[in-house]
């Protein structure tokens, strides 16, 4: 028999929400509800429901549900989407220059490790 309850969400489905939350609260300065209800107005939100219910029977009520009213946002903000960023406590989300400088740190690092015995190889080649 299987295991009863409530489906899984995909980590995936997970993951996406929490990062698209977080971006937008850093983005336009708001509270995670708040950043919340943004996401909801997105043009994809709705493929993005039908992925988090494709577990469940009716989904194509609960993908009508969540997005016929505030209450219902709210709710399933409270109930799921809270626990969901709870479970990425360390994602980083980059804004553009903080992106470039990362590339720039990551490309100084190269010196180190695997990368370090590359350029030796090289060089031992050319001699």
């Amino acid at each position: 028999m299987g295991k009863q309850g409530q489906p899984k969400i995909s980590f995936f489905v997970k993951y996406i929400i929490a990062y698209k939350v977080i971006q937008y609260q850093k983005r336009y300065n708001l509270t995670l509800r708040a950043s919340w209800l943004k996401l909801t107005e997105h043009k994809a939100f709705k493929d993005l429901m039908q992925q988090n219910f494709s577990n469940k029977v009716h989904s194509q009520y609960w993908v009508n549900n969540i997005l016929s009213s505030d209450d219902v946002k709210v709710n399933f903000y409270n109930h799921h989407i809270k626990k969901i960023i709870a479970e990425f406590p360390k994602l980083k989300v980059y804004t553009p220059t903080e992106y470039k400088e990362s590339l720039a740190r990551m490309k100084n690092n190269k010196t180190m490790g695997l990368a370090s015995l590359k350029k030796w190889a090289e060089r031992s080649l050319k001699s």
